[in-house]
This record gives structure tokens, C-alpha cells and sequence, in this order.
């Protein structure tokens, strides 16, 4: 069963550790396109822990992709 982009950003958010959990907000994420989430979420669930610049990559980039 394929996740929503709700429940990937949600696991992306988790597994990124991300402090002010309010900066990635599942919900501006509904209508971002699909594949571009699942990309990220790949990435970022194939690793175990992320340095301070791949988390500031990370988000940036998911900020591009909000609604």
C-alpha cells in the first residue's frame, strides 16, 4: 500500500529528528507532487542519521514542494 504525502512527510519529519516540528507541516504537503515526496522520503528513510546540512538541504527542498 502506497503512503499519502501526509504519512511520508510525517515519517520524513520523525526520522529527520526535527526540533520545531511545525516547520514541516504534513498538512502543506497534499497536494505536492507525489514522486517528488517519495524521492525525498526514499532518501531519507535508507539513512540512519543526517548531518546539520543534509537536514537544512532536506527541508529546503521540502519547502519548495508545499502547497
Amino acid at each position: 500500500m502506497a503512503l499519502t504525502n501526509k504519512e511520508m512527510i510525517t515519517e520524513i519529519r520523525s526520522q529527520l529528528n526535527v526540533v520545531n516540528q511545525g516547520l514541516i507541516d504534513p498538512d502543506k504537503f497534499t497536494q505536492a507532487n507525489q514522486e517528488d515526496i517519495e524521492t525525498i522520503h526514499q532518501f531519507v528513510m535508507s539513512k540512519q542519521s543526517f548531518t546539520p546540512s543534509e537536514v537544512t538541504a532536506i527541508a529546503n527542498e521540502l519547502g519548495q514542494l508545499r502547497d
